[in-house]
């Protein structure tokens, strides 16, 4: 990955959303850059590292893991995104936003470059970010599961729509309710066989939160999608997979929604439903055929 990359990437929302998958003495280097960032442009490797409590190879093995050179490197690229962010980056108060930094001074072809080059940016970091390891594991827990239960609200319902057209097609049961007293009900049947999945960008949706976390009491196995390793959801989930969908250097957008949160969900989706397939080809194979036959008769 070459230097115009990474600052295009920026650097501080890679290492936010990539620190959930941080080892403990790598997450606090994380925490710490990411509370002051402004600090590190100028501090040694052996003052963070004390700072960290931990050593010096530490921080070097911190910088490789967010894909940087070294860490001059590393502290070049804070500076430059800081400085960016200052000047065009993070938004100016009197500044309006519709959608992340989209303004009413972006004219049709500044709307459009915006919006897809954040499309392909947040693809290629989705795919990049995922760690193997916790993708087995996600997939080990469907195969595992009788049912997924899903839960999310607002633009993340686009994802579920999208997980039960998946997984019911290959045979696997599911359910989702919208009214929210029914899914307080359904919870209440969940239990060691069941998996149940909360999908919220920002980590922080109440009735998903607390919908995981009753899930988790009943005995269930739970999983979650989110873009914040900080926030609620992920203390009540065994499994965690992050999308780089953080928005602007420094905190959210706004209007608290990102607009790219929905294409990675559902990259995320897609990836453990093809992940499932091919591990259960003959089942996913019958599966799509006896749906094709179903969903045929909806076809002129």
């Amino acid at each position: 990955m070459d230097s115009a990359t990474e600052q295009k990437q920026g650097i501080l929302a890679r290492i936010r959303w990539k620190s959930g998958y941080m080892n403990p003495a790598l997450r606090r280097i994380a925490d710490r850059v990411l509370k002051e960032p402004d600090n590190i442009k100028s501090i040694s490797i052996k003052d963070l590292a004390t700072q960290c409590d931990v050593s010096e190879s530490t921080v070097t093995r911190f910088v490789r893991e967010i894909e940087v050179s070294s860490f001059q490197h590393f502290k070049i690229l804070i500076a430059e995104e800081l400085s960016q962010g200052s000047s065009n980056g993070i938004p100016r108060l009197a500044d309006r936003h519709v959608y992340e930094d989209i303004t009413e001074e972006d004219d049709t072809a500044s709307v459009l470059t915006k919006v897809t080059a954040r499309y392909a940016m947040t693809i290629a970091d989705t795919c990049s970010g995922l760690p193997a390891a916790e993708l087995e594991r996600a997939v080990a827990a469907i195969e595992a599961a009788d049912s997924l239960s899903f839960f999310a609200m607002g633009a993340s319902l686009i994802c579920v729509e999208n997980a039960l057209l998946r997984f019911m097609r290959v045979g696997k049961s599911c359910q989702f309710f919208r009214d929210l007293g029914i899914r307080q009900i359904s919870i209440s049947t969940l239990g060691p066989k069941s998996l149940a999945i909360g999908i919220s960008n920002s980590g922080r949706t109440i009735s998903t939160v607390d919908s995981l976390k009753e899930a988790k009491a009943q005995g269930a196995t739970t999983l979650c999608i989110t873009s914040f390793p900080d926030s609620p959801i992920v203390r009540h989930a065994d499994i965690c997979l992050f999308t780089p969908t953080v928005t602007g250097v420094v905190g959210p957008a706004e209007y608290h929604e990102s607009m790219v949160s929905k294409i990675a969900q559902l990259q995320v989706i897609d990836v453990l439903y093809s992940l499932y397939a091919v591990r259960n080809f003959g089942s996913a194979i019958a599966g799509l055929e006896k749906t094709s036959d179903v969903t045929s008769l909806t076809r002129y």
